[in-house]
């Protein structure tokens, strides 16, 4: 357990945030994440349209988002993806988080949220993608696919180093979808890699793995289609 300073401020803004959350509660929701095999130690089953929305009323927030993150709450760790200050936290504090994420979903919205933002160096991307943590890799991807949607070209200082890094998940089928969605991304949002992207794509077509085939067949349908 974590223990924090006394902080009547951020003290406030969790109890709002969790009156929020449990006014928002879905039982059917929540069974339904349990069933799918995400397990937490407190679900309350809330959308993410209404995680989203909570969380972008706020601003970045260390204090708060090491309240949130801690709580092991589905819904707080999540919030706590989006008001989460890198400058704040420090590379060692992340890593942390990241050794904490154990759903798909979560490491969905810590790529999307979190690891977007052009502050995350992008060595933490490359280091998370060669880690053998299986959610530590599926969050760099959608991160990775995710600030390429968002800043292009611009997304990082050395694509060619995260480009090389990300292809190594095609080795893992339980990463295809987000690993199709970086490429997807890549391919339609850097002009320059297009080519690359579909190259690559269709070389994967002509493999005999089935999963591998199929995941160059959606990458190739999906960018063709922006062509």
């Amino acid at each position: 357990m974590k223990f924090f300073p006394v902080n009547p401020e951020v003290d406030e803004l969790i109890e709002k945030v969790l009156r929020q959350v449990r006014q928002l509660k879905d039982g059917e929701t929540a069974e339904l994440i349990e069933k799918s095999g995400a397990h937490y130690r407190v679900n309350y089953g809330v959308s993410l349209v209404y995680l989203r929305k909570i969380g972008t009323q706020l601003d970045e927030n260390d204090a708060l988002a090491q309240r949130l993150w801690y709580r092991k709450i589905r819904e707080t760790m999540i919030i706590a993806t989006i008001v989460a200050d890198y400058d704040a936290m420090g590379r060692r504090e992340v890593d942390n988080w990241g050794d904490m994420l154990n759903t798909i979903e979560l490491s969905e919205q810590m790529g999307r949220n979190f690891l977007v933002n052009p502050k995350v160096p992008e060595s933490v991307l490359i280091d998370w993608l060669r880690n053998d943590h299986f959610y530590k890799q599926y969050a760099a991807a959608m991160g990775i696919g995710w600030r390429f949607r968002m800043h292009g070209e611009d997304a990082f200082k050395n694509t060619i180093l995260v480009m090389e890094a990300l292809k190594t998940l095609a080795l893992q089928t339980g990463h295809h979808r987000a690993l199709g969605f970086a490429l997807k991304m890549a391919g339609r949002f850097l002009p320059s890699y297009r080519e690359d992207v579909l190259n690559l794509a269709k070389e994967w077509q002509m493999c005999d793995e089935p999963a591998l085939k199929q995941l160059g067949e959606d990458v190739s349908f999906e960018i063709e289609s922006f062509m």
